[in-house]
């Protein structure tokens, strides 16, 4: 990975290392849990070495305020009004398959950007007909999970790294000389494993893939670089969460896709470059590619998006619905536009401001 990276450099562009949020400190005194597993991406860490929410905040919490109340296994079913429909009341919820209520004098939705206004939609009563704080109906539209795409480049060299999600590349991210457009993001992928990839293989070589055994399978990903390339797709008002007879609808079509496809043909280019110069690196290289579909909803954002103007707009700067003086929603469905990147330091970010203001508001 070292050597792709340099060779990367040496074309003129400026790879950085991809922030991961692990717990590896190699500077540190203090031992690091990580293990440096090849199954660290998109798998759950069993280890405790992923700073993730849980392991970074819920824990914390629980272990020093004793006011903190985590339930599990919990379903949020509805949320209830005032008769003026200006307050929520009460939260309805499910647990353990028995009906519990709960009160508060400030509710906060953060349910990711689809179930969130799931659950607005889902909480429709006299004063708010279509779907709670909807009055602008803007709850649900302008979703976005951005324009995916994996790239596999397949080399005769094997490559021993098992910690390969290391490299990330911007040069593109606003586009170039005759395309003066954000592109997007490139980064590698966690490593490429034999067992993934009957499921994530490009659709003309997916049945093949599918025909070999495992050993064979094991050759090709030993043998292989994962590239993820992502560019933000734009809000669509048509690109939205819907509820039919309480069955969600996500209806979503993909738009952007020239700088999406700009992106992919340069950075193949790019790999090929590297492989020309290097030939004791990467000798020989194929780059089957995968388009990833609708059901790929990670990075949502978009929904319930925040401005000044309550007849555009689900959210006031603070993220207060405009409709409900009490309701508050500090998930990615705030976006108003996407980025090319990952949107979750940015979530992290706005909910911090968030908490600092309703902290303040409550003295």
């Amino acid at each position: 990975m070292q050597a792709i990276a340099d060779n990367i450099r040496e074309l003129g562009y400026y790879p950085f290392h991809l922030p991961l949020g692990l717990k590896l400190n190699e500077r540190s005194s203090t031992k690091s849990p990580c293990i440096r597993c090849d199954t660290f991406d998109g798998y759950p860490c069993l280890v405790g070495a992923k700073a993730d929410a849980e392991v970074n905040a819920i824990r914390p919490t629980r272990e020093a305020y004793s006011n903190f109340t985590l339930l599990t296994n919990a379903k949020v079913l509805r949320l209830h009004t005032s008769e003026s429909g200006r307050e929520i009341t009460g939260v309805e919820t499910d647990i353990a398959g028995e009906r519990h209520w709960f009160t508060s004098d400030i509710v906060v939705v953060a349910c990711g950007s689809i179930n969130s206004a799931v659950l607005l939609l889902r909480s429709a009563n006299d004063k708010h007909l279509n779907g709670l704080a909807n009055s602008s109906d803007q709850v649900g539209r302008n979703f976005m999970k951005h324009v995916e795409t994996a790239i596999v480049s397949l080399h005769l060299d094997i490559n021993h790294a098992n910690f390969q999600k290391t490299i990330a590349v911007n040069d593109f991210y606003w586009g170039e000389p005759d395309f003066p457009y954000p592109m997007g993001m490139v980064q590698n992928t966690g490593n490429v494993l034999a067992d993934m990839m009957p499921a994530e293989a490009p659709p003309l070589m997916a049945p093949l893939v599918k025909l070999l055994p495992h050993q064979e399978r094991h050759l090709l990903a030993e043998r292989s670089v994962g590239w993820w390339l992502q560019t933000e797709d734009l809000p669509d008002p048509n690109n939205r969460i819907r509820v039919v007879d309480d069955k969600i609808h996500v209806d979503y079509t993909a738009n952007n896709n020239e700088a999406a496809y700009r992106l992919v043909h340069r950075w193949t280019s790019v790999l090929k470059s590297i492989s020309r110069a290097a030939q004791h690196v990467l000798p020989f290289s194929l780059y089957p590619r995968s388009h990833l579909p609708e059901q790929a909803v990670a990075h949502q954002c978009g929904t319930c998006r925040f401005g000044t103007d309550s007849k555009t707009s689900v959210l006031d700067l603070n993220c207060r619905t405009h409709d409900v003086e009490n309701l508050y929603v500090v998930d990615g469905s705030f976006f108003p536009s996407n980025a090319g990147v990952n949107p979750t330091l940015t979530i992290m970010a706005n909910t911090l401001r968030v908490g600092d203001y309703l902290a303040q508001k409550l003295k």
